[in-house]
Order: C-alpha cells, then sequence, then structure tokens
C-alpha cells in the first residue's frame, strides 16, 4: 500500500473519531462544565502522548528558539480557541448553525494555504469544496431532525467563527513544522503546551465537577482524550506531511455526515432522505477534492531540505 493510500484510510478513522466526539461531550455536557471536559480530555492526551514518545522513541528534533512562538500559537488554537469557542458559541445559537459555520473551515484553511503555503487550489477543488458545503448545509438544514436555526446573539454566533479560523491556523502552521519535528513530538509538544495554557482557568471548575463524573463520563473522557485528540491529532499531523493542507482540511466535512450515524446509532436519531441526500453531497465533494482536482494538478514534489519553516 502506497503512502498516499495509507493516508486516506488514517483519515478515514480520524473523521470516524471526530464525528463520535460530538456524541460523547453531549454525554459529558449533562455532569460537567466545558472547561472540565476540555481539560481532562487534553491532560490524558498530554500523558497518552507523552507515553507513546517514551515507548515508540520516534526521531525528534529539539525545538528551535525561532519555532517557539509558533508552537505557543498551535497550543492556543488547537485546544483553547477552538474548543472552547465552539463550545461557548452553542450556548447562543443553535447546533445547526454552529455545524453550518464551522463548515467555513476548509474554506478558510485552503485560502490560507494559498497565501502562506503557495499552494495551487485548482478550481475542480473549489468546485468540490462548494459541493461539499452545501451537502453539509442539507444535512444540518433539512437532514437532522427538529433542527433549529436560531441565533440568539450575534456575539455568540462571532465568537463560534473563531473555531474554524482557529482550526485553520492550527493547519497551516502544523503543515509548515510537520516536516522537522515528525507527526507524534509535534503533536506532543502542541497538545502539551496548550494544556498548560488552559490550565489556570480549568482545574477549578474541574475540581468541583469530579464528584459529579460516573464510569460511563469516564469512558467517554478516555475516548475523547485517548481516541479523538492523541490518535488522531497525531494522523492529522502525518496526513498533512503527505497532502496539500487544502485537501487534507477537506476531510472535516466528513464529520456532521458520520456525526449523524453516530447519533443514530447511541441516540437513537431517526435516519431522513435527506441525511441520505447531504451525505451523498459531501461524499462527492471529497472525491472531487481528493481525487480529481489532485489528477487536475500534479503536485509539485519538494526535498526534505526545501520544506518551508516558519522563522
Amino acid at each position: 500500500m502506497d503512502r498516499r493510500r495509507r493516508t486516506y484510510l488514517q483519515l478515514s478513522l480520524v473523521v470516524l473519531l471526530w464525528s463520535g466526539a460530538f456524541v460523547g461531550i453531549k454525554v459529558l455536557l449533562e455532569h460537567a462544565s466545558i472547561w472540565t471536559i476540555a481539560f481532562l480530555r487534553f491532560a490524558l492526551t498530554t500523558i497518552g502522548l507523552t507515553l507513546a514518545m517514551a515507548v515508540l522513541r520516534p526521531r525528534t528534533h529539539r525545538v528551535e528558539r525561532a519555532h517557539v512562538p509558533w508552537f505557543l500559537v498551535l497550543g492556543l488554537t488547537g485546544v483553547s480557541v477552538y474548543h472552547l469557542s465552539l463550545n461557548f458559541g452553542e450556548r447562543y445559537i443553535s447546533a445547526n448553525v454552529a455545524a453550518l459555520i464551522v463548515a467555513s473551515m476548509p474554506v478558510m484553511t485552503a485560502i490560507l494555504a494559498m497565501v502562506f503555503l503557495g499552494e495551487d487550489v485548482a478550481a475542480t477543488k473549489w468546485a468540490g469544496i462548494a459541493l461539499a458545503v452545501a451537502g453539509v448545509a442539507v444535512l444540518v438544514v433539512w437532514g437532522t431532525p427538529d433542527a433549529e436555526l436560531t441565533v440568539g446573539d450575534a456575539a455568540g454566533a462571532a465568537v463560534t467563527a473563531l473555531a474554524p479560523l482557529a482550526w485553520s491556523v492550527y493547519t497551516i502552521v502544523s503543515k509548515r513544522l510537520v516536516g522537522t519535528y515528525g507527526a507524534l513530538p509535534l503533536a506532543t509538544y502542541a497538545l502539551g503546551i496548550g494544556t498548560l495554557m488552559l490550565a489556570p482557568f480549568a482545574i477549578g471548575p474541574t475540581i468541583r465537577d469530579l464528584s459529579n463524573l460516573t464510569l460511563t463520563d469516564w469512558g467517554w473522557i478516555a475516548f475523547l482524550g485517548l481516541g479523538c485528540s492523541a490518535l488522531a491529532y497525531v494522523l492529522w499531523f502525518d496526513a498533512l506531511d503527505v497532502l496539500d493542507a487544502s485537501s487534507v482540511a477537506a476531510w472535516v466535512y466528513l464529520v456532521p455526515l458520520l456525526g449523524q450515524v453516530w447519533a443514530a446509532v447511541v441516540l437513537d436519531e431517526a435516519v431522513t432522505v435527506f441525511l441520505v441526500i447531504g451525505g451523498a453531497m459531501v461524499l462527492a465533494g471529497v472525491v472531487v477534492i481528493e481525487r480529481v482536482a489532485s489528477k487536475t494538478v500534479a503536485p509539485t514534489p519538494q526535498a526534505p531540505a526545501e520544506r518551508p519553516v516558519p522563522q
């Protein structure tokens, strides 16, 4: 199996895990605050990644002083800003509106990739992105039972918009650094820093919530921390070392589709005709982005020594 096909399998696992995260968070919010969920999740992530580093002993590269600010950006955007802005924003807007806002992330990433990475985002890829966006809209507006499109506060929508922007920045900076540090070390450093940034604000709420957590809750926390963060983030970084940032970001469109599957299985939510239609549109859009667009514009190979790294 060539590396590109292996990367597709890895990304399939990533979106499967991330789509289940919404169900886990929904269950955990019954007993814990967003601060507690985020802190326990990434504390466990950091422990898991540190143990993986000790066991696997991957090739490591000493963090250069010039790159320290970029690691701070990764920790801030990938942990605190993305997760807290999304969960905070959903207090003031419906989950469906939040999903539509987050669907802008691959578009933001494609634009940033053109500006900062020099990626050639062809018209065919833009067409695939547009088709996938339309599919997400069908999923969240008509494919979700009892869908609500409400915005209680414009500030809530603005805060939610920070989530896709933060993840786009996180993806672009990761793309620039992964060739130097490797997927596992980069994830360990970035998420460890992000957890430390979160700790001063989250330790108090976490202590108060600990007694409310059930054994099932801890199971979901383990799923979020070890599966959705530790494993998925490493695989995401590894994919960025193989594919364009705009192509990797497009896989996020599969998350709401698989999220509906998780909801149907775990929460017994109904499967609608529009869910099938929207899902088909999302799948078609991702196929166009990955298969058709990649053949339209052949990637220009870069030697490892020429891989751009932010200074």
